[in-house]
Parts: C-alpha cells; structure tokens; sequence
C-alpha cells in the first residue's frame, strides 16, 4: 500500500512537469452572434461551445494555447441553424505560482461559420479578430481547472441583413473553463 502511494505520488508530480497540456474546453456565449433593431426579437437558444485544446507550457510563468471550439447557433424566425468553429491562439502569462494561478492571455482568433445554407445576408464564412482574456488555473492532483472569460473583437460583419432587422454583433465575450492536463 505504502509503495503504491509512493509511485502514484511519483507520476504525480512527473505529470506537472511536462511541457505539454491537453484537454477540454466548455462554456457559453455571453452575447449574442447577431443583435436585432427596431423591436425585433431575436434570441439564441444555443450558446454553448464546446472543443479541445493543447498548451506548450514555458518557462517564466508563460504558454501558448491554441483551440478548435465549435458553437451552435439556432436563432427564431430568422436562421435555422448554423454553427462556428473559432481557432484562437493565445499567449498566457500565469501571475503567480502555487496551486491558484490567475492569469491573463491575449491572441488572435480564425472562425468559420457552417451549417448555413448560403443565405443573401452572409457576407464572410471566414473571420478573424483580436483575442483577450483573463482567468484562474487551479491545480488539483494532475487535473487542471481552468475557468476564463475572453473577450473576441471580430474584423468583419459576417452576416449583415439588408432590411436592417439585425446586424452581426462584432464583440463576442464567453464564459469558458478548461479540463485538461
């Protein structure tokens, strides 16, 4: 009993170790891909996002993590479905040292959107923007929990209807956290 401690306690601490981070990110949109005008309703029943992500730890408290997220959109009345991937990479600066560790990152971000027939409205399937965040890693064992809020400021207005009831929302701020190892 006493040996088996020892070697999980072992493999523990070679696990914090390593330069390499894998997991998985789930979360939700705070706002909203497209904003209605004039009284219109318009709501997201999906504000999920969902994906994996891998991290290159580096000395000095730095790393760099790069993401493969998807998001469902299904909005009432005016599109049926639709969806995103987003592919940020940011560079994250951790604070402190110890097991609670704030940090603050800052990046770039790619986006597709898919599932979308090609509707009049769609200017850009593609996107790209500037990545901002803060959050905590929390080390528990060889789990890491990683809760965040990033803030994405888009380049382009992806979807843009010409009767003026809704404008894409080129600010999109998430709650996400991070399981990974």
């Amino acid at each position: 009993m006493k040996k088996a401690f020892l070697t999980l306690l072992v493999f523990s601490a070679a696990a914090f170790a390593q330069p390499f981070g894998v997991g998985v990110k789930l979360g939700a949109t705070l706002t909203d891909a497209l904003t209605a005008a004039r009284g219109f309703t318009l709501t997201n029943d999906h504000h999920l996002i969902a994906g994996p992500y891998v991290e290159l730890r580096l000395p000095l408290g730095f790393s760099v993590e790069a993401d493969a997220l998807y998001e469902s959109a299904i909005f009432n009345d005016v599109l049926t479905g639709g969806a995103t991937w987003q592919f940020p990479v940011v560079a994250k600066y951790k604070l402190l040292k110890g097991p609670v560790r704030p940090y603050i990152e800052g990046g770039v971000s790619f986006s597709r959107i898919t599932d979308l027939a090609e509707i009049p409205s769609l200017n850009h399937r593609n996107n790209f923007g500037l990545v901002a965040g803060a959050g905590l890693e929390l080390k528990l064992l060889v789990l890491r929990v990683s809760p965040e809020i990033r803030y994405t400021g888009w380049t382009l207005e992806s979807i843009q209807d010409p009767a003026g009831l809704f404008h894409f929302n080129r600010n999109q701020a998430t709650f996400q956290v991070g399981f990974g190892f």
